[in-house]
C-alpha cells in the first residue's frame, strides 16, 4: 500500500476488540472478502439532482462516499500486522472514455454536493480523453466504485489479486429502475470479512439513506 495518503490515519487497536476473534479468523482466508448484492430507493436525490441540474450519477457516488465516512468499519485498512482507521476517504470510479475504453479515476470529496459535482464533472471530462488508465491518486484511503448503467443489475463480483491485505470496499452501481413513483438504483457492496459483517453494511446503507433523505 502506498504510504502517502490523502487522511490522516491512526492505529486501530485489535486487542480487546469486540471482533478481535472475528479478524483473526478472516485472516487466515485466502479469499476473505464477501459481496452483498442488494438495490437502495433514491428517489429523494434523484429528484434533488434534477431539479438542481445535477448529474445523478455523482449525486449517488457522493451520497455513497459520505455514508462510508459515517461508518468506522469502512474507515479500516489492514497494513501489515495492524490495522489502522483513516479520517476520510475519497472515491475512485470507473470513467468510460470517448474510445470505450475505462480509466480508473479518483474524485476527491467535497462535504458539498452542488461542489462535489462541479469538481468531479471536470475531473471526469478530462479523463475522457485521456490515454492513462489511473487518473489521480490512487491509495488506500478510497473507496473503489464503477457503474454498469446499460442492463439489469442483479450483483457483481469484483476482479482482485490474491493480496488479502487488500482491504478497500468496493462498489458496484447497476442501471436505475423506475418502479411506480421509486427510483431503484442496483448496489453491489465488496468488503474484507476480517474488518466488516453484514451489520456494518447494513449502517453503511442506513447512513446512505440518511443522508439522501436529508435532501428531501
Amino acid at each position: 500500500m502506498p504510504q502517502n495518503t490523502r487522511y490522516p490515519k491512526e492505529t486501530f487497536e485489535i486487542k480487546g476488540w469486540a471482533r478481535e476473534e472475528h479478524y483473526h479468523f478472516f485472516r487466515t482466508f485466502q479469499q476473505p472478502f464477501f459481496n452483498v448484492h442488494t438495490e437502495v430507493d433514491i428517489t429523494s436525490l434523484y429528484h434533488f439532482c434534477k431539479q438542481n441540474k445535477l448529474s445523478v450519477f455523482l449525486g449517488y457516488l457522493h451520497a455513497a462516499t459520505a455514508a462510508m465516512q459515517s461508518t468506522e468499519n469502512m474507515l479500516l485498512r489492514i497494513e501489515g500486522d495492524k490495522v489502522v482507521k483513516y479520517k476520510g476517504v475519497d472515491i475512485s470510479t470507473t470513467v468510460l472514455k470517448n474510445d470505450k475504453t475505462v480509466s480508473f479515476a479518483h474524485l476527491p470529496h467535497h462535504p458539498e454536493l452542488q461542489t462535489f459535482c462541479a469538481e468531479a464533472a471536470g475531473i471526469i471530462e478530462e479523463v475522457k480523453n485521456s490515454n492513462k488508465l489511473f487518473y489521480g491518486y490512487n491509495g488506500p484511503d478510497l473507496i473503489h466504485a464503477t457503474t454498469l448503467p446499460w442492463f439489469p443489475f442483479k450483483g457483481m463480483e469484483h476482479a482482485h489479486l490474491d493480496d488479502a491485505d487488500d482491504a478497500i470496499p468496493k462498489l458496484a452501481f447497476g442501471k436505475l429502475e423506475i418502479q411506480d413513483k421509486q427510483v431503484i438504483l442496483p448496489m453491489s457492496v465488496r468488503v474484507h470479512h476480517a474488518l466488516a459483517d453484514g451489520y456494518h453494511i447494513h449502517l453503511f446503507m442506513q447512513h446512505l439513506d440518511a443522508y439522501m433523505q436529508a435532501l428531501a
